[in-house]
């Protein structure tokens, strides 16, 4: 067999085994297999939490029924609720997640009472000793849900320490304590939220500004409302500092804080101004950053800062045909609102509602009459300039707004030109608005 002949017969070879390895089972490739975590049965996590449970309320009987001392009781309260922080934890490692939400609301259902009824019913704790318990006891089920990233029993810790921290505050009158207690929890939370965690300082910012608040609402004596309002500011601060890695709650905290601390402190006018100002530069944040969260907090100072300057009284004397004076500070706040709409392209339709809202108010004012018709043609015109801009500059908000007013003067023409029984008057208002309807739906068609 010559050379040709062999490399023949092993090509017909090659051909001969590419089949077979064409035509056999492709070989399995070695896998790692993972042991899935235990299933979780809810019935049985709400068995045994109302076991537990009721051990909770056995030693609240034993405790009050003088077997045990009120001391030791209300101890051995605290640790039975700290073991069940722990074996939240411990079923978070295990990777079962629901057990360690379901360890960590009993924890809280059965620590935060006890706290509270030391204080309130056995007096084993002052205000002091019980903010101090709060806040070690909010810490841990803090530091829990950071370390496995459990976000249910993050929000169940803040809740609790910040209700019982209103309770207590209330119960005791005394309230630095409390408010102390959380702002410690608040940097603690802070400090662990720097990792890029931001629903842990959101859960916290929301629930302490609310704590706040409602705290100098509280202060009748308002002796500590300087305190109250300098916590306020250096927390709003601290939360928009990290709001790029927070979500919107922060943006809403920051918000609560700022506002609540400004209305406690400053008198109307300086109020007004520093809204109008700061729904400027949320606008602004908001068209440079691309935060919605800037884009609604503009909207919301703008409205503020119209309704603090007593727009919303002005407009509803001027439909009504009162003679008042033009309040200046609204008129402010409505141009702040008006080129804050301009910037955003988002929560827009407060902030043009709010320009539209002076510009009619005014003019009603300025016409000085006090026939009910002219009140209707003013109405009935800002509708349809509403409309025209609407599909000359193709802005949806103002289609919206256009509908609204629209409305608005069916209600002005009913509830006045109706009550007056003139006959021609009548005749006119209800011509000024049908012709206000068919230029609307004429524009709108077109």
């Amino acid at each position: 067999m010559d050379v040709a002949d062999r490399l023949d017969a092993i090509e017909e070879r090659l051909r001969t085994i590419e089949k077979h390895l064409a035509l056999g089972p492709a070989p399995e490739a070695p896998s790692l297999r993972v042991s899935a975590p235990p299933r979780e049965n809810i019935l049985s996590l709400t068995g045994r939490a109302i076991l537990i449970l009721g051990g909770a309320f056995l030693l609240r009987a034993a405790t009050e029924s003088t077997t045990l001392k009120p001391q030791i009781g209300i101890a051995l309260g605290l640790v039975y609720a700290i073991a069940w922080i722990a074996a939240a934890a411990f079923a978070a490692r295990k990777g079962m997640r629901t057990a360690a939400v379901f360890h960590s609301a009993v924890a809280s259902i059965v620590g935060y009472p006890i706290i509270a009824e030391a204080v309130t019913r056995f007096h084993v704790l002052g205000a002091v000793g019980a903010a101090i318990v709060i806040a070690l006891f909010s810490i841990g089920m803090l530091i829990v849900a950071r370390a496995y990233a459990l976000q249910l029993p993050a929000w169940i810790a803040a809740a609790g320490a910040t209700i019982v921290a209103l309770f207590l505050a209330y119960a005791t009158k005394e309230l630095i304590p409390f408010a102390l207690e959380l702002t410690f929890a608040g940097v603690i939370a802070f400090l662990l939220s720097l990792n890029y965690v931001g629903w842990m300082l959101a859960i916290e910012s929301d629930l302490f500004a609310i704590f706040l608040v409602v705290a100098a609402l509280l202060d009748e004596s308002k002796e500590n409302r300087s305190a109250l309002v300098i916590t306020l500011l250096v927390f709003a601060v601290a939360w928009m500092t990290v709001m790029m890695r927070a979500n919107a709650q922060t943006a809403i905290a920051s918000l609560i804080g700022i506002g609540a601390a400004s209305a406690l402190v400053l008198q109307t006018p300086a109020m007004t101004i520093l809204w109008s100002v700061t729904a400027l530069v949320a606008a602004e944040l908001a068209r440079r950053k691309a935060w919605p969260a800037f884009a609604v907090q503009s909207a919301v100072w703008g409205v503020a800062a119209a309704i603090a300057g007593g727009l919303l009284p002005f407009t509803a004397a001027a439909i009504a045909g009162e003679k008042t004076a033009i309040p200046i500070l609204a008129m402010v706040a409505a141009a702040s609102c008006l080129i804050a709409f301009a910037r955003l392209d988002f929560a827009r339709l407060p902030l043009l509602a709010i320009p539209v809202c002076a510009a009619a108010a005014v003019a009603i004012h300025l016409v000085n009459s006090g026939a009910a018709v002219v009140r209707t043609i003013i109405l009935a015109a800002a509708a349809v300039s509403l409309a025209f801009i609407a599909r000359r500059w193709k802005i949806a908000e103002a289609w919206q707004l256009a509908v609204v007013t629209l409305v608005l003067t069916a209600v002005q023409v009913i509830a006045q030109e109706l009550r007056s029984g003139a006959p021609a008057m009548m005749f006119v208002a209800f011509a000024i608005y049908g012709g206000a309807m068919l230029a609307i739906a004429r524009l709108r068609s077109a």
